[in-house]
């Protein structure tokens, strides 16, 4: 008799994985904890992420909204989307020091970060840069708007039930005077790029686990019975400012991302990983959920993908949607009628 004899089937990859449909598959077990429609479900991440609050919504989920939409804005002005993508209007946050630096603000502990620019007569925000695409008519609207912001982000924080975080990067670039930490290099969609101002940061492991740790215990004292979701995006980088090829910067960070996520969820009972990394990337997935470019996630894929979720987190009673049957061969029709409407600010690192 050894310590392995007796383990479950899901600890074998040969009984478990070899000869199992992969829609079949159960990755996650039993989880920490369970939801319930009455959670308070917000959201925050990578541009994947995005796909967690339009699939709620469709499964007949409300997902939390701490920031909505001004009446006046829906009448009056069309361009009042980027309050639906996530629990606040923070737009993506691609690195776990970015949303540590947002709870930061959030709970007085740093400085509302004030990072302006003007183009064309408006202003814009560098931490949201694509969050109002006309920009804001003065700097001094678009203060407020970010002082409003934040104390929203702050309502969030200490009133949801449920945080998911869907890490999406390791690379980063950050304000060499104040220090912060950019969503995406200025000079792509907003802004001027300095070298002297901006530089460049790929984030190590040790640094990626002490900034989740230190979010998680930040969380939990304002939030004592938050329930925290950590994933990883599955879409890999777009561009690479290392040297390596970016296939390898996309391993690199993914790895690094998915390996602080295990760290985490291992010391703390109310953080709960769901791969939905794996479920896209790995090998024996076969690549079945890839568009032709081989980086982006097809709607077929992303169906997947929350279909599991649902599945794991609320024990089988929501209804969900079957996801799509694959195409008989590659089609660019049908990749450009199912893609994935995700705003992602990231493909502006490969626009010359």
């Amino acid at each position: 008799m050894h310590p392995y004899k007796n383990l479950p089937a899901t600890s074998f990859w040969e009984k478990s994985i070899s000869h199992a449909p992969w829609q079949q598959l159960d990755l996650v077990g039993k989880p920490k904890f369970l939801l319930s429609g009455q959670d308070r479900i917000a959201t925050a991440g990578s541009c994947f992420a995005q796909n967690i609050t339009r699939h709620m919504r469709q499964n007949g989920l409300e997902p939390y909204v701490a920031e909505p939409a001004h009446p006046i804005q829906i009448a009056f002005r069309a361009d009042v989307e980027s309050y639906a993508q996530y629990s606040a209007r923070y737009g993506n946050i691609y690195t776990p020091r970015q949303c540590l630096e947002l709870f930061l603000q959030a709970v007085g502990e740093m400085p509302i970060i004030e990072d302006f620019v003007t183009e064309g007569g408006r202003w814009y925000d560098l931490m949201r840069p694509n969050i109002e695409k006309k920009g804001f008519l003065s700097l001094q609207e678009a203060t407020a708007d970010r002082q409003y912001h934040i104390g929203c982000v702050k309502k969030m924080f200490e009133t949801a039930s449920v945080f998911i975080f869907t890490l999406g990067l390791t690379e980063s670039w950050f304000n060499v005077r104040s220090g912060h930490t950019y969503p995406v290099c200025p000079g792509t969609v907003r802004g001027e790029y300095r070298k002297d101002e901006h530089q460049f940061r790929n984030f190590k492991h040790s640094e990626i686990a002490a900034d989740l740790h230190r979010l998680v215990t930040g969380l939990q004292r304002i939030n004592p019975h938050l329930k925290i979701i950590l994933t990883v995006s599955p879409v890999q980088l777009v561009a690479t400012y290392t040297t390596q090829n970016v296939l390898l910067a996309s391993s690199y960070s993914k790895s690094v991302l998915r390996a602080a996520c295990g760290e985490i969820e291992a010391d703390y009972e109310n953080v709960q990983y769901f791969p939905a990394y794996e479920i896209v990337s790995h090998p024996a997935s076969f690549g079945q959920y890839l568009n032709s470019d081989l980086r982006s996630v097809s709607e077929r894929g992303v169906a997947h993908v929350m279909q599991h979720f649902f599945s794991a987190f609320f024990a089988g009673a929501l209804q969900t949607k079957p996801p799509l049957e694959a195409p008989a061969k590659t089609d660019k029709a049908f990749e450009s009628a199912n893609a994935v409407d995700a705003e992602c600010e990231e493909m502006f690192n490969a626009l010359k």
